[in-house]
C-alpha cells in the first residue's frame, strides 16, 4: 500500500485489525437497531409476548421458561425509554468509533476506549450479581481490544487524552 506524503506519523503507525472494526461495528449496530426497534415496536412486542406466554401456562401452568422471563421482560419493558435511549446512544457511539478507526482517526480509538472504561463498572456489577460466562467473556473481549487499540499502554493513552483537553 503506498503512502502520500502527507500522512501524518500518527496514521503511519496506526495498526487497526479490520475484524475489530467489523466487531465493533457489528455490535453497534445490533444496540442501535435494537433500541429503535423496541422504540417503535415495543408496545406490540409486549402484547405478542403477554400472548404467548398466557398460551403457554395454559397448557403448563409449571413451565419454567415461561415463569423465569415473567420476571424479566415486563422489568425491560417498565424502563423501555431508559433502555431505548442508552442503546440508540451506545450503539450510535460504536458505529462513529468504528468508522473513526477505519479512517485512521484518534478520536475513533479515543472514543471505542472511553465507552469501554465507563461501561466497566456497570458489567462488572451485573456480571457479580448475575454471573453469566457469555457476559464474562464479552468484557473479556472489549478489554483485550481497547488494551490493543492503545498498544497495551494505558497511562500513555491517559496523558495523550488529557494533553488534548487542556
Amino acid at each position: 500500500m503506498k503512502r502520500s506524503h502527507g500522512e501524518t506519523k500518527a496514521e503511519k503507525e496506526f495498526l487497526v485489525s479490520w475484524y475489530i472494526i467489523a466487531y465493533k461495528f457489528i455490535f453497534g449496530l445490533i444496540e442501535f437497531l435494537s433500541g429503535v426497534g423496541i422504540a417503535f415496536l415495543g408496545r406490540q412486542m409486549l402484547r405478542l409476548y403477554r400472548l404467548n406466554v398466557a398460551r403457554e401456562l395454559s397448557e403448563d401452568p409449571h413451565d419454567l421458561l415461561s415463569r423465569v422471563s415473567e420476571r424479566i421482560i415486563p422489568n425491560v419493558f417498565a424502563h423501555q425509554s431508559i433502555l431505548v435511549f442508552t442503546l440508540i446512544l451506545l450503539g450510535a457511539a460504536k458505529i462513529a468509533g468504528a468508522i473513526g478507526l477505519m479512517y485512521k482517526k484518534n478520536w475513533g480509538v479515543d472514543l471505542l476506549v472511553g465507552l469501554t472504561v465507563l461501561m466497566l463498572p456497570f458489567q462488572v456489577v451485573n456480571v457479580i450479581l448475575h454471573p453469566s460466562i457469555v457476559e464474562a467473556v464479552y468484557i473479556t473481549i472489549g478489554l483485550i481490544i481497547s488494551l490493543y487499540l492503545i498498544e497495551f499502554k494505558p497511562k500513555a493513552w491517559i496523558s495523550r487524552v488529557l494533553q488534548k483537553q487542556f
